[in-house]
């Protein structure tokens, strides 16, 4: 086996290898988020959230099985791409030498599928995929960037007829998924027409004509947006290339037809792709499935992260709102009670009063067990309509701050700072499938609302019980009868002096006796109070016990990111910048990187120690297909930038975490985003970057 094949096929199984260790971790995580959920409404998300890691999982091991299946000596792979009706599948029979089965009949989503077949005359291999941009045509977009990740270069077949917006939505993706694009400006005008053929054969320049320099400008914009480009634009007239080949015609007509079609300098440029790029590219496109999978896993998992993190934040909260309120709430209860209890016992001083002392005794102690029955029907009546009433409230309570809390969502956490962030930023740029996946599921979750479906019904239940349990307090502290002492005293003492004697008695008595009520009272209302807070301390614990399984889940998805899915591709990149290195001569350097990370539209910075660093500065390696830029241990972001704009370069403000620079010649804006996430993403340095010296 010759020692490139070698290479390739070891390149390979360390992909295959990080894919299968990703795979278990998402298992792994999965098993321990579904071991925390014991029931309840986080169930909802939480659940949901399992299904997908494990689908997840299935996902990267079929991924990767796939890669270790991928023929690595395949031939050069084309895939055409572009919008409905411009012509793709035209060329695609032209170029496949087919028969014309797949040429459409003029109307939109003629080809649904994708079709692979051999250039023979050029040595590649290329796919014809459905037109982006048609009406109702999601499904074949799909189709189409299904095709995408094995692609070695993709082929535009742009037209003179205006851009469409799902068409540079299209190119933008591609921009973001990194892959060279080469555009063949495929002229429509049908040539099967006589005057038309007439001038393709006479007068090209008539058939062709138009601005071909302003029917570019939309796809360099959009691509632009991006921070990509496009390789090279080649004007072409597929069908008069087809029609050259029919029988039947005059050869010198047909070679004029042929010559005139431009055909050529469209297959000689996909030639030259081929002989002077397979190899390496060979290397990108057996990286880029695993990747592409990885970045959408990444993307997926870091949303999901940050939905249970805002719905964590929410939940304690509202749980702390929650508790101030209802303590709030529970000492304006402990008011009420209070005053309650003090106006039943000054009522019986009012008894005391009134109550026939001319009676005997027997029979005001009658009449006073019967006073009393009504003072504890009184205060129990008391404890039970504030204890309802305050149950009720903290259950209003309760769903107050859970409305409240409702419109806090994930979105203020999308930025969650640091390395993780810009690796799921990335990942969001590529719009992946996967991810995709998952918001259906999770992420259309309020966070307010899921932390607020834990505020459960027990509260109330628990109001309820310390109710009854004051009821029988009150019970105990009046369920010894107090009996008015013998109050007779008939010696030498007129009615009228024994009446006032017995009244003074009745009411010394019962002044005593409401007394040693009122100090009984307060001490068991304090403990009612107590006993109201502990019941809404209670509630507060069962909550926090079903928001720390959210917490135990922030904390499995956040290693996931940080342990697992980060360093399988800060290894992807490190090995795809080795290797292509080695495919361009230089081992030495290979050797010597310590890292690398990839961004699609910038390139790939890798970090060097000091020697190599010099070295690589001094003799780029500008044949690699993508951007190498050296870096090393220190001053990383500075350097990336300064090999990525090849101009002069003004830092205006730097410290540990931040830099700001300005260049002295404008860059568009989505290529200046691209190195800004670059640097930020291989050096955690956050980029600033403006125009001019002065800025």
């Amino acid at each position: 086996m010759p020692t490139q094949t070698r290479q390739t096929h070891a390149f390979r199984a360390l992909l295959v290898a990080g894919g299968q260790a990703v795979s278990g971790a998402l298992t792994r995580a999965a098993r321990e988020i579904d071991g925390q959920i014991g029931g309840g409404d986080h169930d909802r998300m939480l659940g949901e959230a399992v299904a997908y890691l494990r689908h997840t999982a299935a996902r990267l091991t079929a991924v990767g099985e796939s890669l270790a299946d991928r023929d690595v000596e395949r031939p050069f792979r084309v895939v055409l791409m572009g919008r409905t009706m411009a012509g793709k599948s035209t060329l695609f029979e032209y170029l496949s030498a087919g028969d014309g089965a797949r040429v459409g009949d003029g109307s939109q989503r003629f080809s649904r599928d994708s079709c692979v077949r051999t250039a023979g005359g050029i040595g590649v291999e290329i796919v014809d995929t459905p037109g982006v941009g048609a009406m109702d045509g999601r499904e074949d977009y799909e189709v189409a960037f299904g095709q995408v990740a094995d692609a070695d270069l993709i082929l535009w077949v742009a037209t003179t007829q205006a851009t469409q917006e799902q068409t540079g939505q299209a190119l933008e993706r591609l921009a973001d998924l990194g892959k060279p694009i080469l555009v063949a400006l495929n002229c429509l005008a049908d040539v099967t027409d006589e005057i038309n053929l007439l001038d393709m054969l006479e007068e090209p320049e008539r058939v062709f004509g138009g601005d071909a320099a302003g029917n570019l400008a939309p796809i360099r914009r959009h691509l632009l947006r991006a921070g990509g480009r496009y390789l090279d634009a080649v004007p072409v007239h597929a069908q008069a290339a087809r029609l050259a080949l029919a029988t039947g015609r005059d050869a010198e007509e047909s070679r004029t037809l042929h010559i005139n079609s431009r055909i050529d300098a469209l297959t000689g440029a996909l030639r030259e792709q081929a002989e002077r790029t397979l190899v390496q590219r060979r290397a990108v496109s057996v990286c880029d499935g695993l990747r592409l999978a990885l970045l959408d896993v990444s993307a997926a998992v870091t949303d999901a992260e940050a939905t249970a993190s805002a719905a964590l934040t929410a939940a304690m909260g509202m749980q702390l709102e929650f508790r101030r309120r209802a303590f709030r709430r529970v000492d304006d209860a402990f008011d009420d009670l209070t005053a309650a209890f003090a106006a039943a016992v000054t009522a019986r001083e009012r008894w005391a009063e009134s109550v026939d002392v001319d009676q005997d005794t027997d029979e005001i102690n009658k009449r006073l067990a019967a006073e009393i029955d009504t003072l504890r029907a009184e205060l129990e009546q008391a404890v039970t309509a504030t204890g309802g009433r305050l149950a009720s409230d903290l259950q209003g309570i309760a769903v107050d701050v859970s409305q409240d809390w409702t419109g806090f969502g994930a979105g203020a956490f999308r930025d969650l700072g640091g390395r993780g962030a810009a690796w799921g930023n990335r990942a969001v740029k590529t719009g992946g499938r996967l991810a995709a996946g998952l918001g259906g599921m999770v992420l259309g979750a309020k966070a307010g609302a899921v932390a607020g479906s834990f505020l459960g019904p027990g509260l109330g239940t628990a109001v309820g019980v310390v109710a009854g349990g004051m009821v029988g307090l009150v019970s105990t502290v009046l369920g010894v009868d107090k009996l008015i002492d013998w109050i007779g005293d008939r010696s030498f003492r007129s009615a009228t002096e024994i009446r006032e004697r017995r009244r003074r008695m009745v009411r010394d008595q019962m002044v005593e006796l409401l007394k040693n009520l009122r100090d009984d009272l307060g001490p068991a209302a304090d403990r009612v109070r107590q006993d109201w807070r502990g019941a809404v301390e209670d509630e507060v614990t069962r909550q926090y016990a079903a928001v720390a399984v959210l917490e135990r889940s922030v904390t499995v998805l956040r290693r996931v990111t940080r342990e697992t899915i980060e360093p399988a591709l800060t290894r992807i990149d490190t090995e795809l910048a080795r290797e292509l290195l080695r495919h361009t001569g230089r081992d030495d350097l290979a050797q010597a990187v310590v890292r690398a990370t990839r961004w699609r539209g910038a390139g790939i910075a890798v970090e060097l120690p000091e020697p190599d660093f010099h070295a690589l500065v001094r003799s780029p390696a500008t044949e690699c297909v993508e951007r190498i830029v050296p870096t090393s241990a220190d001053g990383g972001a500075l350097q990336i930038i300064r090999g990525l704009a090849d101009r002069e370069v003004t830092v205006h403000g730097t410290g540990p975490d931040r830099l700001e620079v300005a260049l002295d010649e404008p860059v568009d804006p989505g290529v200046r985003e691209a190195w800004q996430a670059l640097a930020r993403v291989h050096t955690g340095v956050d980029v600033k970057i403006t125009e001019g010296a002065s800025a």
